[in-house]
């Protein structure tokens, strides 16, 4: 039976800067994906928030912005300044970076984000069929089971304790973003043994952030259609 107070299909968020981050790409690429013009055409009423990167959105902003939103399906995204491939990520930890100061300064008390709350929260998101289908739009990715011990992490494991543990579950899914090959500030190491040129150039490539925000479309896509048939099923 379909929810008729849905106030939108899906919910991507962002981060804004944070310490050696002063331009954070996810907030560019959720504000993309929230005005993109495929989504609007496919009937898909997207959202889209950046939050600043600090611990304390943990406990109003985020879970205020999930309530208030109502998504059908939730695509968090991160950055991870040294990747070089867009990573989905499978699970959140509950376990916090005491000594990471976030853009405010400041680090998180005690190393749970939540007392009394389970280690691991798993993504009921569709990831294999998230990984194949943005791989299909050209970008480097793959699956990941660390999404780190930072902010990503903990909203990763917030949002999945708000919305993945109801059945029917929310596809949640958190992913991270490499920086756009225009935006990386470090060149490019040499492969350090010798490899087909045409191997190493794609190994050393970071996706555009064009190619990100078309990949990412086609991740929403995909959740949103994986909230509808859980909703119906």
């Amino acid at each position: 039976m379909q929810e008729t107070n849905r106030r939108c299909d899906i919910l991507i968020t962002g981060f804004g800067p944070f310490p050696r981050v002063p331009v954070n790409p996810t907030a560019v690429l959720a504000e993309r994906i929230g005005g993109s013009r495929r989504l609007a055409r496919l009937g898909i009423r997207a959202e889209h928030h950046v939050f600043p990167t600090r611990y304390d959105i943990l406990d109003e902003a985020l879970p205020a912005r999930l309530a208030a939103a109502h998504p059908g399906a939730v695509l968090m995204l991160g950055v991870a300044a040294r990747a070089r491939r867009v990573r989905v990520e499978t699970r959140a930890v509950n376990k916090a970076n005491r000594t990471a100061p976030d853009a405010s300064g400041k680090t998180r008390r005690g190393a749970a984000l939540a007392k009394g709350a389970p280690l691991v929260r798993r993504s009921p998101a569709p990831i294999a069929r998230l990984k194949v289908a943005m791989a299909r739009d050209g970008v480097p990715v793959r699956r990941s089971i660390d999404a780190g011990r930072y902010l990503c992490n903990a909203s990763y494991f917030t949002a999945l304790g708000r919305l993945g543990e109801p059945r029917p579950a929310v596809p949640v899914v958190f992913v991270h973003v490499p920086l756009p090959g225009a935006w990386a500030s470090t060149p490019t190491p040499r492969p350090k043994r010798k490899e087909p040129a045409a191997h190493a150039q794609i190994k050393a490539r970071r996706p555009t952030l064009a190619a990100m925000a078309r990949a990412l479309e086609t991740a929403a896509i995909v959740l949103v259609r994986e909230s509808a048939r859980r909703r119906v099923s």
